[in-house]
């Protein structure tokens, strides 16, 4: 998306307010908006419909564009999402204005809609998601890595939140990606490459959304989600797809990779992977490389992405990794679905 310069905006208009209707995904009205001469000042917008208030929504959710842009002060924060309610969307056909200030509509308003009674599968976006979630996910489970985005579960679900860190350190530690954002409470601290304290067969099933790309061992994590699982359970995944990411110019990992990972460790592989985040998703300059990957695989100890696939190595791997897990299951379900890929596994 582009956006206009900031700079040019304060000179040359008198406009407090900036930001724009974006568009609608699923149920959600999202978009942008700052104050101009105060960017780190929260703005509430305001939307209408037929000129009546239907609900307020404030701009401080983080958004990786938003940061790139150099948007305000940079930090990315002026993204926010509304939820239309069920009454205006019974209508299907409506148009909806969204307001920075009483009087300050933003750009993209009014954002004439029209929902179509089209089948779920044939859509995309993270409503795709949370769709598949309602029809696989239910009785006692557990969800690793959840963050600011749990899975939508039926009611009557209940979810454990699994986490490498507590609550408060998850919040400390992403401080500037989940500025504004609610991040889940942490149930249970444990690895998840190994789900120590999770009994075997405990679980009617396993969530791990955006999860695997982050391990360094993700065959070893496969190994022990399969593991807490019960035969019939199910195990729920979504993986980027590098191809619509900033994992674009990178080298997909290869299953040879990731099973001689699983088999020696992981430890051999790891700076080549940092190195190629530097160089080719932060593009640190060459000579403040060697610092930059420092801090980040020896500080900081981030997880980046380690690990990149299109939907055709996350296939290749799900298929191949069943002849080397102690586990069997079967692919059960799959979806391309925009920047992600979703898989659905049940262990038999």
């Amino acid at each position: 998306m582009a956006f206009p310069a900031i700079t040019k905006l304060l000179t040359r208009s008198k406009r407090i307010y900036d930001g724009r209707l974006d568009g609608m995904n699923g149920d959600v009205i999202y978009g942008w908006a700052l104050n101009i001469a105060e960017p780190d000042q929260e703005v509430v917008v305001s939307f209408f419909h037929n000129g009546t208030v239907i609900g307020e929504a404030v701009a401080r959710e983080f958004r990786d564009d938003l940061r790139k842009a150099k948007i305000g002060s940079g930090h990315g924060s002026y993204g926010f999402s509304f939820p239309v309610p069920r009454e205006v969307r019974a209508l299907r056909n409506y148009s909806l204005r969204a307001y920075a200030a009483p009087k300050t509509e933003l750009a993209g308003s009014p954002l004439e809609i029209n929902e179509t009674p089209e089948l779920p599968f044939r859509k995309y976006g993270s409503h795709i998601r949370d769709f598949l979630a309602q029809q696989y996910l239910c009785g006692n489970g557990i969800e690793i890595g959840a963050l600011n985005r749990p899975c939508k579960v039926p009611e009557g679900t209940k979810v454990l939140q699994v986490d490498s860190k507590t609550t408060e350190e998850l919040i400390k530690y992403y401080a500037r990606e989940m500025r504004g954002q609610t991040v889940v409470k942490v149930d249970l601290v444990t690895d998840a490459h190994t789900l120590a304290g999770i009994e075997s067969g405990s679980q009617d099933f396993a969530a791990a959304n955006q999860v695997l790309e982050h391990l360094e061992n993700p065959l070893l994590a496969m190994e022990n989600i399969l593991r807490v699982v019960k035969p019939g359970g199910i195990v729920f995944l979504s993986l980027p797809e590098k191809q619509y990411t900033f994992d674009s110019g990178r080298p997909v990992t290869s299953f040879e990779h990731i099973l001689n990972d699983y088999r020696l460790g992981p430890e051999a592989s790891r700076e080549a992977h940092y190195r190629e985040w530097v160089d080719l998703v932060d593009k640190v300059a060459p000579g403040e490389a060697a610092e930059h990957l420092n801090i980040l695989m020896n500080v900081l100890h981030y997880p980046i992405h380690f690990h990149v696939w299109t939907q055709f190595e996350m296939w290749e791997m799900f298929d191949k990794m069943r002849a080397v897990l102690p586990f069997s299951y079967e692919i059960e379900c799959f979806k391309a679905n925009e920047a992600e890929a979703l898989f659905v596994l049940r262990k038999l």
